[in-house]
This record gives structure tokens, sequence and C-alpha cells, in this order.
């Protein structure tokens, strides 16, 4: 599973680059660099819902036009610390690479159809479990240009992380150093602490939020 998602991640940045090289050569590129701000939250339904609250999210990234005027390279990271009314918590920072897709509507209005993958960097609170997990990325973006210099929008994107035990993806790193501080509550159990007391499972959230980019 590592060997393939590692696959997939660098095999859409070899690709994107050769393909954004032939543009740039070409002078016709469209690349933009922006960011969003938003609502992040566990995807309705799952387990992850249950356990933890919506919170605000925010995210960075650069996107580069393909020869076909229709596809894009996206490449982005975001941070997001969620919270819950128990000790538990989750700091995530998914970084991705993804294949977007600008549906061939002749509107004012664009429509990205998006989708990839990459890796995502997890603090466990109150374990203070953390390391790198393989991610899953889809997305969904409706925006118009503004003043040929502009790109204002709404972005929904859709993250999957596919849980693993903490630095046996990608080798985690070193824990840092604010988070080894613990939790105390009035609930002293011990086992709170203990990331084997804990079982895992795949996360999923969602981040909706507006989107500017600025084209370059």
């Amino acid at each position: 599973m590592n060997f393939i998602f590692k696959k997939i991640f660098f095999s859409i940045l070899i690709i994107s680059s050769f393909m954004t090289t032939r543009v740039f050569a070409e002078g016709e590129s469209k690349s933009e660099i922006g960011f969003w701000m938003g609502a992040s939250s566990p995807f309705p339904g799952t387990k992850t819902a249950s356990l933890l609250d919506t919170t605000m999210g925010f995210g960075l990234f650069t996107r580069f036009q393909w020869p076909f005027n229709v596809l894009y390279t996206e490449m982005g990271i975001s941070y997001s610390n969620y919270l819950s009314h128990s000790e538990r918590g989750l700091t995530t920072i998914p970084i991705y690479a993804a294949l977007a897709y600008k549906l061939p509507f002749d509107l004012p209005v664009s429509f990205f159809l998006k989708a990839g993958g990459g890796a995502a960097y997890l603090i466990a609170r109150p374990s203070n479990s953390e390391g790198w997990d393989p991610l899953g990325f889809l997305g969904f973006e409706v925006s118009f240009v503004a003043g040929r210099k502009v790109r204002i929008g709404l972005r929904y994107d859709y993250n999957h992380i596919m849980e693993r035990k903490q630095r046996g993806f990608y080798k985690g790193s070193d824990l840092p150093y604010l988070y080894n501080y613990p939790y105390y509550s009035q609930n002293a159990d011990q086992r709170l602490y203990n990331p084997n007391y804990y079982q895992l499972i795949d996360g999923q959230f969602f981040h909706f939020g507006l989107m500017i980019s600025i084209f370059l």
C-alpha cells in the first residue's frame, strides 16, 4: 500500500512537471497561486463525525495549466485543528497533488472537478501520537475570473485519511514541543494517554470555503 500511494503521488508530479514545462515554453501558461478559508468538518455519518467537532480551516494551493485548456495540475496544503467535548483532539495537515478538470461550459463561471492524493501529517490528542498517513483527495470548485488577474470562488474538498500505525508510513517525525504537554481533566484515567488503547480508523473530512487566487 505504501508503494502504491507513493507511486501515484510522484507520477502526478512528474507528468505534470513535463506538461507544464511545455506550456511555459509555448507562453500560454495560466498558473495560479491562492488560498482558501472556511469550515472544516468530519464527514457526516462517519465515526469521525461522532468524535470530533467542526472547526475553521485554511489552506494554500497552486495550479498549473496543461497544454489542453481543460486540464490543470493542482498542489496544496491545509491546516485544521479539530476539538471535541471531551479530551479528544486531532490536528491534520494534508499535502496533496491532484489533476483538475475544467468542465467545458461556455459560461462566466468555471466548474472544476479534482482527484488526487498525497499524505497527511496527524497529531492525535490526548495520546500525543503523531505521524504521516496516506491521503485520498477529491474536490469540486465553482469560481469566476475578476479583472483577468484574480479568481474568486467556492471550493469543496474531501480528504480520506487512511489510518496506519503512527510512524509506519513515510516515517513520522518528532512530536512538536508544544504537544509534549498532556491534557488534564477530572478524568485521571491513564489509558487516555496511551495510544495502544485507541482503535485506528480511517478519517474522512471535508472543507468548504471561500477561495481567492492570483494569476502569475
